[in-house]
Order: structure tokens, then sequence, then C-alpha cells
């Protein structure tokens, strides 16, 4: 049995990064395993958030990456990835600022994309980083799908949808339902209107080279 000691890395489980096969994230806080929306949480409390960064680790030799410095109030999500680039939301509760990333590993280059007042969205419940183009949503379980940056939209949408991508001006959605036994629907939503243009039984799983099966 070949095993490879990973160095840099403890107490966290390694992830693939969505889209790719050679790039997998690890979460690492000093003591406080939690999501934004609980980081914020923790820290509208009045308490100080420990912290929490991720390190990227490339298949197949275990190469640590970690392009972030664990600091107190600041939470940085998980990576996705587009278009050869891997991308990061940030959040610094110190300085009331949404932060997103680019990085790339061969050069080890970080490089902040945008900067937007952390007052632009209601609260940190399902902030998130979605493609492609590059976009940052929230899903406030309330019925509203919001793009918040580049653009400003909110949509109306069924209350077991998640976007899966942008598609020009297609939004793709998964809805989930359960009759008895679970399955799901593809739901393409007009991108300026949010109006249903199709719905589609079945599930769709992106590959690396940028394809979806249609299962």
């Amino acid at each position: 049995m070949n095993i490879i000691k990973i160095e840099g890395v403890s107490d966290s489980y390694p992830e693939l990064v969505d889209g790719t096969t050679e790039w997998y994230f690890c979460k690492d806080s000093n003591n406080c395993f939690c999501d934004l929306y609980e980081a914020e949480e923790i820290v509208k409390s009045g308490e100080v958030f420990s912290g929490m960064v991720c390190h990227l680790i490339h298949f197949p030799e275990g190469t640590v990456y970690s392009p972030f410095e664990r600091k107190e109030n600041v939470y940085i999500e998980q990576p996705i990835w587009d278009k050869g680039t891997l991308y990061f939301l940030g959040v610094d509760f110190y300085k009331q600022k949404i932060q997103i990333y680019s990085y790339f590993p061969d050069s080890q280059r970080l490089k902040m994309i945008k900067e937007l007042p952390l007052g632009i969205v209601e609260d940190c419940y399902n902030l998130m980083l979605k493609v492609s183009p590059l976009m940052l949503c929230r899903a406030g379980n309330n019925g509203i799908y919001e793009i918040v940056w580049p653009e400003n939209k909110k949509i109306e949408i069924g209350e077991t949808e998640g976007l899966l991508f942008r598609d020009g001006d297609d939004l793709y959605f998964s809805e989930w339902y359960e009759d008895p036994e679970y399955h799901e629907n593809v739901i393409i939503r007009d991108f300026d209107t949010g109006k249903v243009k199709e719905k589609i039984s079945g599930y769709l799983c992106k590959l690396p080279n940028g394809v979806y099966w249609k299962v």
C-alpha cells in the first residue's frame, strides 16, 4: 500500500474541487468548524471568530498550497473552479468587506479581483460564488435567488431550487422533490426575467473538461 503523508493540513478531510480531477481543498480553523453564516452569527454576538482558511492539495503528488493566512474574524470559503482558474470568496468581518480572489497555483499568485461592502447583502446565509461567468450569489431561503455581483438581480424560485450555473442568458437550477422517492429536475430560467424556459427531469453532472452529463 502506498500512503503519502500530507504535510501542513490537519483535522480536515480533503474534498475534490468541483469540476477538476487534480485539486482538493481542506478547510482549516483553530477551534471552530462552522459555515460562513454561523461565523457571522458569532461575530454579531460580540464574540471573536477564530478564523477560517482553505488549503489546496494537488493530485497526484499531494503538494499543499496555502494562499491565505488565518486571521480572526476572517472567513475564507472553499474554492470554485472556472475555466482553469481557482476562485475564493472571503468575508472580513473586521473590515465589513466581501472579498473575491483568484489564485494561480503555478506562480502561487493570489489576487483580489473585487471588494464589496458587506452591507449589500442582508446576511451571509448561502452566500457563495457561482459560474459561469463568475458571480456572487445568495439564496436566502425565502423564495428569492439573488445575484449580487457583477450584476444585481433577484429572481423568484421554488423552495427546493438551487443554482447550478449560468450559460449566457440561461440560469440552470436543480430542483428536488419526493413523490414518494427522491427525484430531481433541471430548470432553465431566463437571466433577465427569471421565467422558466424549460423543465427537464433528471440531473446534470459537471465534468473536468467543462462538459455536463445529463442523466
